[in-house]
């Protein structure tokens, strides 16, 4: 279903924060030491990123002297996706997929402009873009007060098209690029503390809005780097870290080191439910396989704390747009724990 890398490098395009100045491992380069690598002269503001409320990842990986590239998210505006994508200089014209992970406008606000970026540099041909058919659906926000907050659509599957999209939506998982990235189908929900988005909801078909808290349309990626292990990506995990993890263990029985390494992006702090990241902590030190994993600690820092002062071995790094990271078959450190 997945077949092993000699590398993988994950470049941030888009991210919520942005820092320069926090210390990072030695396996990333941050935003300043790649614009110095690029060329820059002198630190300036046209030279930096912008940081957006949402979420966009470049991911590249290599076999031999062949490589593919996932683009995975498009953060929440145009605008700011184009920008960075000049500064950092990346050529899209590598990218032979996209997939949005799941169907809310922070990640998704740009796809169509990230289409006309990339066609425009391949030689005008179609992208194979990955999405499920909830995506589509009208969403909103009920909070505590009772109001109800609708969200922005996604891009209808005609915008898409229109700018280069060739659409794959499928429940299904799939395998893609020859076979390099694993594409997970519908995410079963079997912790009773990972609840979803709390208090989401979606327009049905017969114009009501209904309760949407599962967010079933939700899925992740994977990566094995040969000899190493398997990263995974899940953005926002509104599915739940430990469902993540079981549902990909269960997909892909055969990768022995599957908890090796593996990154998780954002893990989705919910302010309202902070036991629940204790409770995943708890879960995955109490798992047979030993573990580690790169997790991306954003928003209420309490949910950072539920992992870091657990005893298990799971490890958190911070990113931030224009920050890379690259894995190497031969070189990946083995993490702390």
């Amino acid at each position: 279903m997945i077949e092993p890398v000699d590398s993988l490098e994950i470049t941030v395009v888009v991210d919520n924060v942005t820092d320069s100045l926090s210390s990072t491992p030695k396996l990333v380069e941050t935003e300043f030491a790649g614009a110095w690598r690029r060329g820059m002269k002198w630190l300036g503001g046209k030279c930096l990123c912008c940081a957006a409320h949402g979420l966009s990842c470049l991911i590249t990986v290599r076999t031999g002297g062949a490589s593919h590239s996932l683009l995975f998210d498009t953060g929440p505006d145009e605008w700011v996706f184009e920008r960075n994508v000049v500064r950092l200089s990346l050529d899209l014209g590598q990218v032979g997929a996209m997939m949005l992970s799941h169907g809310h406008w922070d990640h998704a606000g740009a796809m169509p402009r990230a289409l006309q970026l990339i066609t425009l540099t391949n030689g005008g041909k179609s992208v194979p873009t990955y999405m499920h058919p909830d995506m589509f659906s009208p969403r909103a926000i009920v909070p505590p007060d009772g109001r109800l907050m609708p969200m922005e659509d996604i891009p209808s599957e005609q915008v898409l098209a229109g700018n280069g999209a060739q659409l794959v939506i499928t429940r299904d998982e799939q395998s893609v690029l020859s076979g390099s990235f694993y594409i997970s189908g519908e995410i079963a929900r079997v912790t009773p503390f990972e609840r979803g988005l709390p208090g989401q909801h979606r327009l049905n078909e017969d114009g009501k809005w209904e309760l949407d808290e599962l967010l079933m349309d939700e899925r992740f990626v994977a990566v094995h780097i040969a000899n190493k292990g398997l990263f995974v990506f899940t953005a926002c995990s509104h599915a739940g870290l430990i469902n993540v993890l079981t549902h990909g263990k269960q997909s892909l029985p055969r990768h022995t080191d599957l908890w090796r390494a593996r990154w998780f992006s954002p893990g989705w702090p919910n302010r309202n439910h902070h036991t629940r990241y204790h409770r995943s902590a708890g879960q995955i030190q109490s798992g047979g396989d030993r573990r580690r994993a790169l997790h991306r600690l954003e928003g209420d820092r309490r949910a950072g704390d539920a992992i870091w002062k657990s005893s298990c071995a799971f490890s958190g790094w911070k990113t931030f747009p224009a920050v890379k990271c690259t894995f190497r078959r031969n070189q990946l450190r083995t993490l702390p724990g």
